[in-house]
């Protein structure tokens, strides 16, 4: 299975430039690393589906702004991952392009 990192990569220049946030899943192959899965991700805010010892996490990577990790951490934190041993497979779940933020406040 190739590195964390690599499948980031893939998955990252598969994406068109202008993409803004992706919503990715991240499924060990050993559901006993999930504890140190979860330190190790904390700072990507992940969520799990049922129970977090599942070894199924999910979260959000942002392209330039917006909700979710900047792809730099991203790929940092999955660095990480292999580094310690951490066996898994990342799967795009979905991606949204082209969002741009609204001013909501004040004067525009």
């Amino acid at each position: 299975m190739p590195s964390l990192v690599e499948q980031w990569d893939a998955i990252v220049a598969a994406q068109p430039s202008d993409w803004s946030t992706l919503f990715l899943e991240l499924r060990l192959r050993d559901a006993v690393q999930s504890e140190e899965c979860a330190l190790v991700m904390s700072p990507l805010n992940p969520w799990h589906e049922e129970d977090w010892r599942s070894g199924v996490f999910h979260f959000r990577a942002a392209h330039t702004y917006g909700y979710g990790a900047a792809a730099q951490l991203v790929r940092k934190r999955l660095g990480t991952l292999d580094g310690v041993g951490v066996v898994a497979a990342l799967r795009l779940e979905r991606r949204l392009s082209d969002v741009r933020p609204v001013a909501t406040q004040g004067v525009t």
